[in-house]
């Protein structure tokens, strides 16, 4: 093999593993993070309804950054029942987010209270899949992280 050729694998085994190191550290980042945020039930949240007249509705609600209002819905006869008893209080609420370039382009509710609804990109059921919002003026995608 050339001189010329072994420069050229070089260069591109370089290239590659500078692209895998990239990824793994720019890219496709997941973080937990934890927040309090206080339980609603039946779509009555602080800004008003989110489910209209829905009875097994769930929303954990939280101030975000610039005065947003940050809020999760879900829809479960299980978590309603489970919550009940915390209604207009604070809970720990866990998220798994990921993030490109260190700006969250995606999360997942990972836990409330301790019960796990999910892990990474996956949630347990589909029942605790949260509808995600922001209530208020936001300026910007990263108010509520």
């Amino acid at each position: 093999m050339s001189r010329r050729a072994k420069i050229t694998w070089i260069v591109i085994v370089v290239l590659v593993g500078c692209a895998v190191i990239g990824y793994d550290v720019f890219i496709d980042r997941a973080v937990r993070r934890t927040y309090q945020a206080h339980i609603a039930l039946d779509g009555k949240g602080p800004f008003g309804p989110v489910y209209p007249s829905a009875p097994d509705s769930v929303i954990l609600y939280r101030s975000g950054r610039n005065g947003v209002t940050c809020f999760d819905a879900f829809r479960s006869k299980e978590l309603h029942d489970r919550f009940s008893p915390k209604n207009g209080q604070l809970v720990t609420v866990e998220y798994d987010t990921f993030t490109d370039f260190g700006k969250v382009r995606g999360y997942n509710v990972r836990s409330i209270d301790g019960l796990i609804l999910g892990n990474g990109y996956h949630v347990s059921r589909p029942d605790f899949a949260a509808s995600a919002g922001v209530a208020g003026n936001s300026k910007s995608t990263d108010d509520c992280w």
